[in-house]
């Protein structure tokens, strides 16, 4: 019945597919399995539904009407639902459920890139997420522990002086880090950050990121916390946010999930943009303004999970977001294709289904020699 399915919404259904569709359906086990789907991925693109149901559905009615004429249609409420749904988030979430065959002929070797620590110092220390360690300083004092891919520092360690660690997550790899205030950062592939290894006993809780990190701040009311990046100042009192500033993206995007964050620009006389849950801020570096807007903040927040969501981005910057998520290069030849809008969405899935799905669903063709993939 999947390839019924698939044919359905590709519009190559024939009407003897639809009656076997149609019988499969009547059974209830079979109905829950596709309930049970669309109801995963319901809050994701619940706002998307509601401007577009009507007309969706609508398309999905005239699909059956040009190759069903002599049969009536039956569908139920929770079937229409599910085709829209289908069709308003693309056919990446079918091609999770082992819809198609990846095509690709040859075999991906993604770079295997080590997780960095600079300390203040300069050494650089290489992290493996299978090991557990301590690193002690000169008085045989911990200054932080190791317990696979998390890095925690002692809350007992004073320092009269700043000294700072930065943290470097290679592609195609994520990391945790718990900083001596407690403070929980997660730190998405491609990214850095440096902080104090204690913070002091007054003045603001100061950090440094470059790319993408989910912070879960603790709470100080008389100590704000900062996130410097770049142009833009974000500050807090105890929250957890989202902020990516990757050095390609037009935009630096701070997305609240809890608790509230002020953003301005440095040395910028503007007025600061607070946020409120459930609201992302764009930093333009060019006008130093920011654009406030509602948004779903598990969009930009799954990745901590694993997922990779687009949403109305196009397949240039698709490719950018593949080339850190899982460490490869690609190479796209194709202009016309980079300008190109797509939805997709793929939970912890290998780089050959993603480029399966692309190649099967869209027909895009590509090649691959060893870690580079080619776009024709």
């Amino acid at each position: 019945m999947k390839k019924n399915i698939t044919k359905l919404l590709l519009g190559t259904i024939s009407e003897k597919e639809i009656l076997e569709l149609r019988r499969w359906l009547e059974d209830p086990s079979n109905q829950r399995i596709l309930e049970s789907y669309v109801r995963d991925y319901h809050d994701l693109n619940l706002a998307i539904i509601k401007n577009n149901l009507d007309e969706a559905y609508s398309k999905v009615s005239d699909k059956i009407d040009r190759t069903e004429k002599p049969v009536k249609r039956l569908y139920s409420n929770w079937f229409k639902y599910a085709a829209a749904i289908t069709i308003l988030i693309g056919l990446a979430l079918f091609y999770q459920l082992g819809f198609f065959t990846p095509q690709a002929k040859n075999v991906l070797i993604p770079e295997n890139s080590s997780i960095t620590l600079e300390l203040d110092n300069g050494t650089l220390q290489a992290i493996d997420v299978k090991d557990e360690d301590e690193f002690r300083d000169e008085d045989g004092d911990i200054v932080y522990t190791q317990k696979q891919d998390l890095i925690t520092y002692s809350k007992a360690n004073e320092e009269d002086n700043l000294v700072f660690n930065t943290l470097m997550v290679p592609h195609g790899k994520k990391f945790r880090l718990e900083l001596s205030d407690g403070t929980l950062v997660h730190l998405n592939a491609g990214s850095s950050l440096k902080y104090p290894v204690s913070f002091l006993d007054d003045g603001p809780r100061q950090v440094f990121l470059t790319g993408n990190a989910y912070f879960d701040v603790v709470k100080n009311t008389s100590r704000p916390f900062m996130v410097n990046v770049d142009q833009l100042n974000v500050k807090v009192l105890g929250t957890e946010f989202n902020v990516s500033a990757y050095a390609e993206d037009e935009y630096v995007d701070v997305v609240l999930v809890e608790g509230a964050v002020n953003m301005s620009g440095k040395n910028v006389s503007q007025e600061v943009v607070e946020l409120t849950p459930g609201q992302k801020g764009s930093f333009d570096p060019n006008s130093k303004d920011v654009l406030v807007e509602e948004v779903d903040t598990s969009q930009y927040t799954s990745w901590r999970q694993g997922s990779l969501i687009f949403r109305e981005l196009t397949f240039n910057v698709i490719l950018k977001k593949l080339e850190r998520h899982y460490n490869i290069e690609i190479e796209n030849t194709n202009s016309e294709l980079g300008e190109e809008v797509f939805n997709a969405r793929f939970d912890n899935v290998e780089i050959k289904e993603v480029l399966g799905y692309f190649n099967d669903i869209h027909n895009i063709e590509f090649s691959i020699n060893d870690n580079q993939v080619i776009i024709n």
